[in-house]
């Protein structure tokens, strides 16, 4: 788990990772979420969460810069102390736990809904268990170079998503802001767990080989995410009426069952399949982070073990509880309240603490 050469990742894989981590569960549902808090003017929300999230982003980089060769954890203990570095510890592997749980079951639950409805979702999730197990055992390296290998599966993606422009109504869009400022500031607080997730370069930070680059890095990976959201966004918009497309769950899904070939007859579970394997490089990332955590906290094992057990933990919680999209939609309230305070409220609070640490000690100093 130490960030040495071996562990390194490039600038590339930075930002794959970040922007993965991003991109999450957040995308299938967005546009229709967004349509539901403030119709059309939903695309105006993207561009909010943007600017937020990229602010946020580089105060992050900033604090990371105070500690370069340890995570948050080892920052918190440099400069609070062991009680507070292990209350970090098990903020963040609460909240981690928590994240991953939802992306893996809403996996299952999509494979349920659309292909396989009279299976438990606990096996379903066993089939996910492996790959994860595989890929995050191998630290940010190898899920760096798992994001890049996706990246063409990625591309192939976008190009086709362009076809659904062919009979868009760009009527749909206007006008601009028909409600005013309130509907749309009252979505981005709803729909706020779509731009989490940088909050990784947390613990991917030490393991960046040029970390002057970090910032660049994560600018980027933040701009790749907003054009991803927009893109299907503004595809949604101009393909469904501001009526009908409240009333899908999974928007961009539904949006590719307009996509027709002969050859081809339901082009929409192709598509299903391919962003499930994008979205599994998702929460592996913020496994892996966990298992730092969980080792720093003093649990005994190798790595391999703390990820195994993770998994089967959360596959035995899904067979007893055997929880729906109702019980998902309540998660991800949850999850996305907790994400506010640690992504968006804490690294501004922790940089001023540091910043005013750092004026006091040069005061103090002869």
């Amino acid at each position: 788990m130490n960030p040495g050469k071996g562990n390194q990742i490039t600038l590339f894989q930075y930002i794959l990772i970040i922007h993965s981590v991003q991109l999450g569960i957040g995308l299938i549902p967005l546009p229709g979420d967004l349509a539901k808090g403030c119709g059309t003017d939903g695309w105006i929300v993207l561009i909010i969460g943007w600017l937020a999230s990229m602010a946020i982003s580089l105060i992050i980089i900033q604090i990371m810069r105070r500690h370069p060769n340890g995570t948050i954890i080892d920052l918190l203990s440099h400069y609070f102390g062991k009680w507070v570095g292990k209350l970090g510890m098990v903020m963040f592997v609460g909240y981690f736990l928590l994240f991953i749980y939802l992306i893996y079951s809403r996996m299952a639950l999509l494979v349920q809904n659309w292909v396989m409805q009279q299976t438990n979702i606990a096996i379903l999730m066993l089939l996910f268990l492996i790959p994860a197990y595989m890929i995050t055992k191998g630290g940010f390296r190898i899920i760096g170079r798992y994001s890049e290998i996706l990246l063409f599966l990625s591309s192939g993606l976008l190009l086709t998503s362009l076809y659904l422009f062919k009979h868009a109504h760009w009527i749909h869009l206007l006008p601009i802001m028909k409600h005013g400022w309130t509907p749309i500031l009252q979505t981005v607080r709803t729909n706020i767990l779509a731009f989490i997730g940088f909050e990784i370069a947390f613990f991917l930070y030490p393991y960046l080989e040029k970390k002057s680059s970090a910032s660049l890095g994560i600018i980027i990976a933040n701009s790749i995410t907003f054009f991803v959201y927009m893109l299907f966004t503004l595809l949604a918009f101009v393909n469904f009426s501001p009526d009908e497309i409240t009333q899908y769950h999974n928007t961009v899904i539904s949006l590719f069952k307009i996509i027709e070939f002969r050859f081809l007859e339901r082009f929409d579970i192709l598509i299903l399949s391919t962003y499930l394997l994008i979205v599994v490089r998702t929460f592996i990332p913020l496994l892996y982070a966990a298992v730092i955590c969980t080792q720093q906290l003093g649990f005994k094992g190798q790595p391999r073990l703390h990820i195994l057990l993770i998994l089967a933990a959360m596959v035995g919680v899904t067979w007893i509880l055997k929880p729906g999209w109702n019980e998902s939609e309540r998660l991800k309230d949850f999850v996305q309240n907790i994400g506010i305070g640690i992504v968006f409220i804490m690294p501004p609070l922790l940089w001023g603490i540091l910043a005013g640490m750092r004026r006091i000690l040069k005061r103090a100093s002869p």
